[in-house]
């Protein structure tokens, strides 16, 4: 069953939201930092979705997690995880749509290289905004209801990744979660409050949900997806601000990247 320590930790913090009773029975596991319970072994198929859905009396949200190669005593910095007791950042002093912009014209408009002719492949990669960020993107309305998409990624999460482990926080949400845990798999790309403060934006205006974060990767369900491809470009340069690597990843444009959004159900993100 759930870690005794990490319930007194927890009851110690939260006293008006009690955990105990509520994810009993479950699986061993043990506290990585201070604000991190994961699990010994891989997680059972089902158990995430049970942990999800009991979110709203419990607190704690349920992570799926990559361990890297380091199985046995598991480090926090295995998972991206800055070890110490970071706290939760007040996402609110940050500002998610100023974020994107600055991101955008630092990194995605970088050209490490200075030539012309780099520049200009670059530009035409980003068309049809190319230098000019184009603000974020409008709200969407739900195609799917957040519950049931974010437990279907992690079915098919599982099934493919049988060694993920299930890691639990006291949070509201999952973009609450990685910045009480500190996460900072982005390669320097935001700290983590910033990434928090964005994440948390996606889940305002997407229906999104962190499902499943790794070292330098994210895996996040979406209920809320662009339902046409102007509202996917719009979409598509978030994510190239949020990172820059998914572009290289993803055909051979912004506009190719922004034909994969329309309707999909879940986002992934990966940092080199």
């Amino acid at each position: 069953m759930i870690d005794s320590q990490l319930l007194r930790t927890l009851r110690g913090r939260f006293p008006d939201r009690s955990a105990e009773g509520r994810t009993a029975p479950l699986l061993p596991g043990h506290q990585v930092t201070p604000v991190l319970w994961v699990s010994d072994g891989p997680a059972p198929e089902g158990v995430w979705q049970r942990l999800h859905r009991e979110h709203p009396r419990s607190g704690l949200w349920p992570l799926l997690l990559e361990p890297g190669d380091a199985i046995p005593g598991l480090d926090g910095r295995d998972l991206g995880l800055e070890p110490g007791e970071p706290g939760e950042p007040a996402l609110d002093g940050y500002d998610p749509a100023a974020l994107l912009r600055e991101w955008w014209e630092k990194a995605v408009l970088w050209c490490p290289s200075g030539d012309p002719q780099d520049r200009a492949g670059l530009l035409a990669e980003l068309a049809p905004f190319g230098d000019t960020w184009p603000g974020p993107a409008p709200a969407a309305a739900p195609q799917r209801e957040p519950q049931e998409c974010a437990d279907r990624l992690a079915r098919q999460l599982l099934r493919a990744r049988p060694g993920l482990r299930i890691g639990l926080v006291r949070a509201d949400g999952g973009a609450e979660a990685l910045a009480a845990c500190g996460w900072n798999g982005t390669n320097g790309h935001g700290d983590s409050g910033e990434i928090a403060a964005v994440l948390r934006s996606w889940q305002q205006r997407f229906g999104a949900r962190v499902v499943q974060v790794g070292a330098a990767s994210l895996e996040l369900s979406v209920a809320a997806p662009p339902a046409g491809p102007e509202e996917a470009l719009l979409v598509a340069a978030e994510h190239v601000a949020f990172c820059p690597d998914n572009l290289s990843q993803h055909g051979e444009g912004l506009a190719d990247y922004a034909e994969e959004l329309v309707g999909t159900g879940n986002w992934g993100f990966w940092w080199d």
